[in-house]
């Protein structure tokens, strides 16, 4: 038995299915950018927050120690 001819509503679904291949290349990159975006959004603020905190380390003046006392 031959297979029954697809009707026109499967063959109309089948080819609005079909995706450019530059679309989806395009569409991925746009998803990475947006991920980057966020990832550096979240990072960039802590890290200039750590830049801060190491600098009023740096800039904290260190306290005196006392002289070591001199047996004469």
């Amino acid at each position: 038995m031959p297979a029954a001819p697809a009707t026109s509503r499967a063959r109309n679904r089948r080819e609005h299915h079909k995706e450019s291949k530059a679309l989806v290349v395009v569409t991925s990159a746009l998803q990475l950018a947006l991920v980057v975006l966020v990832w550096l959004l979240a990072l960039v603020p802590v890290a200039v927050m750590a830049l801060v905190a190491v600098a009023i380390g740096a800039l904290k003046p260190v306290p005196a120690k006392a002289p070591a006392p001199v047996d004469s």
